[in-house]
């Protein structure tokens, strides 16, 4: 009799034995990993972040960085063209001031004036510093000067006279003067009248309707010369009256002027 042995049953269970001992390692080769993975990109995040934080910072203000040096170049040569500019300004004053004097003593010395025996006077103050109208001059009876002598501007243009002195100054009204009357002629036609002051550097006067005068004409005076002493700026007509309103102006703006001239009275 022969008998045979089978081992079927305990190589089944050797094979599942190997099978679960193969899974429980792969899942625990994958949990390892896993873990290791998740460790390893927290760890590696964490180390990049800090450069990416930096990079983002910077790249936020690099754009400033270029302002600044922007503006700094931008303020140093604005900062160049306002000291060219004082230095042009400073220049051109003391070339006006030494034409100015120049100017002045040319007159005096070499008597780019009026005439020889005209006082040359320089304008200490004026309107609002003293009464409108008025001149205080540098110049006085110590040089020659007297009350009535005239007060010109060139050698036939009259402005006013002389109507105070002292040692070394005087005081000096213009024509415009108010309520100050003075007599002359309209130069284009001869015609004679009596012009008034009423402040302020203007005249004014009224004559018949049908007298001959326009806008623009000169007023002039007589003295030892004949002298421009105002022109015509308003004529109106008054219908009703039958008298024009006559507004006149000094020949020249006084606040213009820094000299005059003055011209000694001769005695009749």
């Amino acid at each position: 009799m022969t008998f045979q042995i089978k081992h079927t049953k305990h190589s089944s269970f050797g094979r599942n034995f190997l099978k679960i001992l193969t899974i429980f390692l792969l899942i625990l080769i994958f949990v390892l990993v896993f873990n290791f993975s998740i460790s390893a990109r927290s760890l590696a995040l964490d180390f990049f972040t800090v450069f990416l934080k930096g990079g983002d910072y910077f790249y936020k203000n690099i754009g400033q960085v270029s302002k600044v040096f922007s503006s700094k170049d931008k303020l140093i040569e604005e900062n160049k063209d306002l000291r060219d500019k004082v230095e042009k300004d400073y220049l051109d004053l003391i070339d006006y001031e030494s034409i100015k004097y120049e100017n002045q003593k040319l007159r005096e010395t070499l008597k780019i004036k009026p005439a020889e025996n005209f006082i040359v006077a320089s304008i200490i103050a004026r309107s609002p510093q003293i009464p409108m109208d008025s001149l205080f001059l540098d110049k006085g009876i110590s040089d020659g000067v007297k009350e009535g002598d005239l007060v010109l501007i060139g050698e036939r243009v009259l402005i006013g006279k002389i109507v105070e002195t002292s040692k070394n100054k005087s005081i000096a009204s213009l024509t415009s003067f108010a309520d100050l009357v003075s007599y002359g002629f309209v130069d284009r036609t001869e015609e004679s009248l009596e012009i008034k002051g009423t402040g302020g550097g203007s005249m004014g006067m009224k004559v018949p309707i049908d007298f001959d005068i326009i806008v623009g004409d000169k007023i002039m005076l007589s003295g030892v010369f004949t002298y421009l002493a105002a022109v015509v700026g308003i004529v109106e007509e008054d219908q009703s009256s039958g008298f024009k309103n006559i507004l006149m102006s000094l020949p020249v703006s006084i606040s213009k002027i820094n000299m005059v001239f003055i011209e000694p009275r001769i005695n009749e």
